[in-house]
């Protein structure tokens, strides 16, 4: 070959190597897509696109083989890893705002489970739910406030890390949630608002630190998140029992006023009657004790004591189903509650009404203006016109005791005298 020759067959070669450089890196980007596609983060983010996409059918593939053994679509649809807590008719238009931002993803050693970090803001639900509340009026209801926020972007948030975990099966990467496990944690929370609903601020606490430490060590996609949620319904308790000296001293603030026995529409006894906050202090929890005294002077006894809540303001989203307003500062309310004593105690036993406990409001929402007229709040189902005539007037034994306890509690109502 002449020398002529070889320089046009060399410079021939820059232009075939020109037309094949698309093509090679085409095929490298496809093959590096498919790899990390089929890696635990393209896994997570797959699953935080359909979530995104409101594709739950195609969430719920991407499941372990034991997470869907234990939850059906339909089941996995009230309870979607990472998915906002809330009823059906705020689930889309929540999780619609919602912000995830995926993080480093984390082999383990057995190179058979992985972990990925995501970071979440959503709007913060409880105080968000009370700011609409006290808003309310009218502006429109507090669904109808949440609808406009939800479009222009206004409402408060709170932000979380979590994680997604994942397991490797049959050379896929699927996500676990670990329902079964998750499920025994999620009743210990459920006793924990029990407790808390009940007055029992300290054994909710303690129960929350366990349902919070154990989530954050249970493996599953979205238990980190659900630590942080009681995490701060934790730390709303803390605040509370912390005051509970100040709670304590506040109850001579609050004056009981019209408290009367009579029979409610289930022709049962109940205690009606009428409670103001003359202080400054928003109240979210307050109960009642009923004590049943028997016997006269030194033979003066108590046989029985009996509590009942009438303000029950709660800590957690209610989807606005209720309306979530503390008992304000200059507010009356109106209250009714069925007795639980045996009918022998409420027949030979004189009761007095007292304050037996409250809670000041924790969460930091603003408070409504309190209307001139302060509507109704009973929380038995009874009804005041429905009532029968009071009981008879006192007797001899109600007049001592009424006297013996005059002195050490001026709060309290004579049930069957009217008197306090």
């Amino acid at each position: 070959m002449s020398r002529q020759g070889t320089l046009r067959t060399r410079q021939k070669q820059p232009r075939r190597l020109y037309w094949l450089a698309p093509l090679l890196i085409s095929v490298s980007s496809f093959l590096l897509s498919g790899c990390f596609r089929r890696s635990p983060y393209g896994t997570a983010e797959r699953y935080v696109e359909n979530l995104q996409q409101f594709n739950y059918t195609r969430c719920y593939s991407l499941l372990s083989t034991q997470d869907r053994a234990e939850r059906s679509l339909q089941q996995f649809l009230a309870e979607i890893p990472l998915a906002p807590d809330v009823s059906p008719i705020w689930f889309r238009p929540i999780l619609h705002v919602m912000h995830f931002e995926l993080g480093a993803q984390h082999r383990e050693r057995d190179r058979n489970s992985a972990t990925v970090a995501v970071r979440i803001t959503l709007p913060d639900l409880p105080l968000w739910e009370r700011t609409l509340d006290a808003k309310a009026g009218s502006d429109g209801s507090p669904s109808q406030l949440a609808e406009r926020a939800l479009a222009t972007g206004v409402y408060p948030t709170v932000t979380y890390d979590d994680r997604i975990f994942l397991v490797k099966e049959n050379h896929h990467w699927r996500i676990l949630a670990g329902f079964a496990a998750r499920d025994r944690v999620l009743n210990h929370h459920r006793q924990a608002m029990l407790d808390f609903y009940a007055g029992r601020f300290g054994q909710a606490a303690a129960q929350l630190r366990l349902v919070v430490a154990e989530l954050q060590d249970l493996p599953g996609t979205g238990n980190a998140g659900l630590a942080a949620r009681m995490r701060a319904e934790l730390a709303d308790i803390s605040k509370i029992m912390a005051e509970t000296s100040a709670a304590t001293g506040y109850t001579s603030r609050l004056k009981l006023d019209k408290v009367a026995m009579r029979m409610a529409e289930e022709r049962v006894p109940a205690i009606f009657g009428d409670v103001t906050n003359e202080g400054n202090r928003a109240i979210d929890e307050l109960r009642l004790a009923v004590t049943w005294y028997e016997g006269r002077g030194k033979s003066l006894k108590i046989v029985d004591r009996e509590e009942h809540p009438i303000v029950v303001t709660p800590i957690e989203f209610t989807d606005f189903s209720r309306e979530v307003i503390p008992f304000l500062p200059g507010e009356s309310r109106h209250f009714g509650f069925i007795l639980s004593a045996t009918p022998e105690i409420q027949q030979n036993a004189t009761p007095y009404v007292t304050i037996a406990s409250l809670a000041f409001t924790a969460i930091p929402a603003p408070l409504p203006r309190l209307q001139t007229a302060s509507l109704p709040h009973v929380l038995d189902p009874v009804d005041p016109r429905s009532a029968a005539k009071p009981p008879a007037p006192a007797t001899p034994s109600a007049q001592s005791v009424e006297r013996s306890l005059a002195t050490a509690h001026p709060e309290a109502t004579n049930l069957r005298s009217g008197q306090h």
